[in-house]
């Protein structure tokens, strides 16, 4: 019984903290990250039964899984803004994604702007359906995105990942991507949102190692 009560009281707690998150007050914190062209170690090989494309134009978008299908009309507005997008498919069908600014980049929703300069590519979007994680699908996408980027001649290319996003921090330290010294904190009131950019020296890495300490 007590066990029982335990659990039914830890449950009503998550629930809380995520109607608290959700609707009230919530904040993330990032880093950017960067890979110069000489500093990519891409490698070669990919997953069995994958295949890719690239995508400029919103007629040429690839049928999508039935995890990324909700997102169609919004990859579609951003091949309308002048976006790139990569995608990784399984049997015809995509089972993951990731975009690419070659200009200006203005996240109106997110109030984030990062300038870009000739040579540059800043990417974003990286979603894989979670059941194609454990079979290689994030570590291909990623590599074919480096691929495409170096023969689009793109010297520096960068990204902003969560600094509790464990998985995408070492994919993107894997293939050679290092952080600029640049924090970015995402703040969420009442359902309005702001970002704050500032700068540090060092590494300020994941939130927490495999053993819960923080990781500086």
């Amino acid at each position: 019984m007590v066990r029982i009560e335990r659990s039914a009281v830890a449950k009503w707690r998550a629930r809380l903290r995520k109607a608290w998150g959700d609707h009230v007050y919530r904040s993330s914190e990032s880093v950017v990250m960067e890979c110069r062209r000489e500093w990519i170690r891409a490698g070669v090989g990919t997953a069995p039964g994958l295949s890719f494309v690239t995508v400029t134009d919103a007629a040429d978008l690839p049928p999508l899984c039935a995890w990324l299908a909700p997102r169609a009309a919004a990859f579609a507005d951003m091949c309308r803004a002048g976006k790139v997008g990569l995608f990784v498919l399984r049997d015809g069908a995509a089972v993951g994604c990731a975009w690419l600014a070659l200009s200006d980049h203005h996240d109106r929703g997110a109030r984030e702007f990062y300038r870009l300069a000739p040579g540059e590519a800043y990417h974003y979007c990286w979603l894989v359906e979670p059941a194609e994680r454990p079979r290689g699908g994030a570590l291909a996408l990623a590599r074919y995105a480096l691929h495409v980027m170096r023969d689009m001649g793109i010297e520096r290319q960068f990204g902003v990942i969560d600094r509790d996003n464990r998985a995408s921090y070492q994919i993107q330290r894997h293939f050679g991507y290092r952080e600029c010294g640049v924090r970015v904190r995402h703040f969420h009131f009442f359902h309005r949102r702001w970002t704050r950019f500032s700068t540090y020296t060092g590494t300020l890495g994941l939130h927490h190692t495999v053993t819960g300490q923080r990781a500086r």
